[in-house]
């Protein structure tokens, strides 16, 4: 028998899985990944490394490990022919690329949770090639359907999430990232041996992804503690391109609130300015950083980021004039921080800002009167009132704007009391707002679950102690606070953000 029909005979075992018992597939499918990686280490492989229809033979849906690792196998052979890691057939509209994009978009999901390696150099790889050929969407739309393939709901943070997010900011396809960002990030990988609850089957039923998406695994690289805040940072700038500002502050406040030893890196300086600029787009003033942030920490940020402080309060005290001298003061700052286009939506948003506080002072105001109150020198009133009017019907203020009869006077803006809003008109948003907070919570409960297991809290583990077993004391550490560090400190004071 051939080695081609050897790998078809060794493939089609795992056909039948839906009436195969759970500990069989396992079994099935551990052996045929090493028997390609035997394969791979032998260079037995390599006699499909430039049979371009070996793949043809494969559907990627059915038979993803012998795809994956002969697609491998021939990606490497082209690079060694060519001396180039991104040669003409890898690159987009190449045979590989498209044989690579096939099966990242049809992947089985369980047989690759055993080949997490492979797959992710595969990922890595297509977003390395996209970004070289200048194609970044093309790449980010592949990594962002593979990781929810693999793990639909992305609870465990990998390499894998700041590369999509760099592609997607680098494309401009900032709605390309959402399903991904949307999601609740719950856990770390995972090394062996650290959770008790630790799974003997990847292919089996997990109420949480952390069971299988472990540092063993090899579905992500070593993860650092720059890259957790630059995933939070890259975020929060593609809310911000969709001008989604609370999701914004969401994840700037994760980046700002990290715990800090000594000192503060560039990357959590450079979110506290925009954390600064984008409180101000959603609230009208200077938030106060999360709570969980030490004293000492928010110092430093209010010392280095003082323009922006300035820039905040000339705004919350509803000085056009100021807030435009401040501006004209740091041209230098904002344009060296990349925040130019932030500032400039500060100023578009002052309008809006000072009318919606005028309403919690005053009941009705003419817009001849409304002009006089924002603007310091005298504004054309019928602009005052198309821009109040384009609030109004934005739905960005709750007021009504009455056109008197005699058109020689002012319009008469009338602010609504929230309690005098129709309730029922937001019947519908509540219930999908309920029904989005339920999902989510349904997610943290199942991961906290989890997570009560790998700190030894689980009712199993506190009933056992009822039953007379003994905390072992200092003479173990905890498997996850203990003396191992998961993640590589790398809190670099100003160092560069690439």
């Amino acid at each position: 028998m051939t080695l081609l029909s050897d790998i078809i005979s060794a493939s089609a075992h795992l056909h039948d899985s839906n009436h195969l018992p759970s500990n069989e597939y396992d079994r099935r499918i551990r052996e045929l990944v090493e028997y390609f990686r035997r394969l791979q280490s032998t260079k037995a492989l390599d006699s499909f490394a430039n049979d371009v229809s070996f793949l043809d033979r494969f559907d990627p849906a059915i038979d993803s490990i012998p795809y994956l690792f002969v697609l491998h196998v021939q990606i490497q052979k082209a690079q060694e022919l060519n001396a180039d890691p991104f040669p003409a057939a890898l690159c987009p509209s190449g045979k590989l690329w498209t044989y690579a994009s096939h099966f990242l978009a049809r992947f089985d999901g369980v047989q690759v949770r055993y080949a997490g390696r492979e797959w992710r150099l595969l990922v890595e790889l297509v977003g390395q090639v996209s970004q070289t050929a200048s194609m970044p969407l093309l790449g980010a739309t592949l990594v962002k359907d593979a990781m929810l393939r693999l793990d639909p709901s992305c609870a465990v943070f990998t390499s894998s999430h700041l590369l999509l997010v760099r592609l997607c900011l680098q494309a401009k396809a900032y709605s390309c990232a959402l399903p991904v960002l949307n999601k609740q990030i719950c856990h770390f990988p995972i090394s062996l041996g650290r959770s008790s609850s630790e799974p003997s089957m990847l292919c089996a039923d997990h109420g949480s992804s952390i069971s299988f998406m472990t540092e063993a695994s090899g579905v992500s690289s070593k993860l650092s503690y720059r890259d957790y805040l630059q995933y939070f940072l890259y975020g929060g700038m593609v809310y911000m391109a969709l001008k989604e500002w609370r999701n914004a502050l969401h994840f700037l406040g994760i980046v700002i609130s990290t715990p800090s030893t000594s000192s503060v890196s560039l990357i959590m300086v450079e979110a506290y300015k925009k954390w600064v600029l984008v409180g101000l787009l959603e609230k009208g003033k200077l938030c106060s950083p999360p709570s969980i942030a030490t004293p000492h920490v928010v110092k430093v940020y209010q010392s280095l980021a003082r323009p922006y402080i300035i820039l905040a309060h000339a705004f919350e005290r509803g000085d056009l004039r100021r807030l435009n001298a401040e501006i004209d003061a740091a041209k230098g700052v904002w344009c060296a921080d990349n925040n130019v286009g932030l500032v400039s939506q500060v100023v578009g948003a002052f309008f809006s800002q000072t009318v919606i506080k005028l309403g919690k002072t005053f009941a009705a105001l003419t817009v001849a009167d409304l002009s006089k109150q924002v603007f310091p020198s005298p504004v054309c009133t019928e602009a005052t009132g198309s821009a109040v009017a384009s609030l109004v019907m934005s739905c960005a203020l709750s007021a009504t704007l009455v056109q008197t009869k005699d058109h020689t006077e002012s319009s008469m803006l009338r602010f609504s009391s929230i309690h005098s809003l129709p309730q029922l008109s937001n019947e519908l948003d509540i219930q999908s707002q309920l029904k989005q907070e339920m999902r989510l919570m349904e997610t943290l409960v199942i991961n906290l679950g989890e997570t009560n297991n790998n700190l030894g809290l689980s009712d199993d583990y506190v009933d056992s102690l009822h039953k007379g077993q003994v905390w072992s004391g200092s003479s173990e550490a905890n498997p996850i606070v203990g003396g191992e560090a998961e993640l590589e400190m790398d809190e670099d004071l100003m160092g560069d953000m690439s």
